[in-house]
């Protein structure tokens, strides 16, 4: 378990080792569960690329290890997971966009929470913000360790960020 005394020198070895993998696992699982879809999983990046999205999730975190769970997509691919989530046309689901990706989020995190917690890290997560539009970056400060994790689903492509901050 992440300590205070070890979390700063030992995040990267966290992400790694135990987030990275429980990531895409928590990933998968709600997307085939929730959406009824299987994810590809592309190469997790660790650089500084920002997604191209135009609906953007994000909940943070706190506990024996602190920061953000992101997800990314573009308006169509979030119009698909809301009319999955709901049963309806994605071309009927334009309103219900920002409370879907939200959900999505808050489910995507709290998979991972209930993974770490079997690896021995406890946490708490914040209720999900959703910012949609053009034209946005995200922006983080305190970053110790950025993972950006693509997932293909059918024709679209879709992220999931976790980033880990310093204390």
């Amino acid at each position: 378990m992440m300590t205070p005394e070890t979390a700063g020198r030992d995040l990267t070895v966290a992400m790694e080792t135990i987030i990275i993998p429980r990531l895409a696992e928590a990933t998968n699982e709600v997307f085939e569960t929730m959406v009824l879809k299987t994810l590809a999983a592309g190469e997790p990046m660790r650089d500084k690329r920002q997604p191209t999205a135009n609906v953007v999730g994000a909940i943070r975190f706190l506990g024996s290890l602190s920061g953000t769970v992101s997800f990314y997509s573009s308006d169509a691919a979030a119009r698909e997971i809301a009319g999955a989530l709901l049963g309806i046309a994605p071309e009927d689901a334009n309103n219900e966009v920002p409370d879907a990706v939200g959900e999505i989020t808050n489910m995507i995190a709290g998979a991972l929470r209930g993974k770490l917690a079997q690896a021995g890290e406890h946490l708490m997560i914040t209720p999900p913000s959703v910012t949609r539009g053009s034209d946005f970056m995200a922006q983080h400060f305190n970053v110790a360790a950025r993972v950006l994790y693509p997932f293909k689903m059918d024709d679209h492509e879709v992220f999931v960020e976790i980033i880990l901050q310093s204390t």
